[in-house]
């Protein structure tokens, strides 16, 4: 019986971790405004870059944009978007992140990928199996030493 308390404990411990914990990977980008401090950030990696160069545009609002940059203004900056083939006005209030370069076309999905990795989620993964190991060995060596109650196997009652 205090076996059977132990795995209930466990399952309700595990399905509120990993329930709390999926919430987080499901929200969407918050649509906050940014900070001027992000603004001037964001303009200045611009100017480094430079006129001409390819960069990966990320929106708060997730949009991904992939092109070279044609203009640099004291609000914007323009792209020439390679996938959409127009240009692309884009406010540094607007901008998540923006970086050097742009991945290549995954030719299955039509999509390119340079934005974000996904590490945080392989992290998730990584202390959900281990932890899960580490819940099984020790559930193991505490239940492995217990001795059976009663004479085994036991016979299946006959039906005179």
């Amino acid at each position: 019986m205090k076996a059977r308390r132990y795995f209930q404990v466990a399952a309700i411990t595990f399905a509120l971790i990993f329930a709390n914990s999926a919430a987080v990977y499901c929200q969407s980008p918050q649509n906050s405004p940014a900070s001027e401090r992000q603004i001037q950030t964001v303009k200045d990696y611009v100017q480094k870059i430079g006129q001409g160069k390819d960069v990966t545009v990320i929106l708060f609002s997730g949009v991904e944009y992939y092109g070279a940059v044609s203009k640099i203004e004291p609000d914007d900056f323009e792209i020439a978007e390679v996938d959409l083939k127009q240009m692309v006005a884009i406010s540094y209030a607007d901008v998540y992140i923006v970086e050097k370069g742009y991945g290549k076309m995954n030719s299955y999905t039509g999509t390119r990928r340079k934005g974000p990795t996904m590490r945080s989620f392989w992290i998730f993964v990584a202390v959900g199996v281990a932890s899960t190991i580490g819940f099984a060995i020790w559930a193991s060596k505490r239940l492995g030493n217990r001795r059976p109650a009663g004479p085994f196997p036991v016979p299946f009652p006959r039906i005179p």
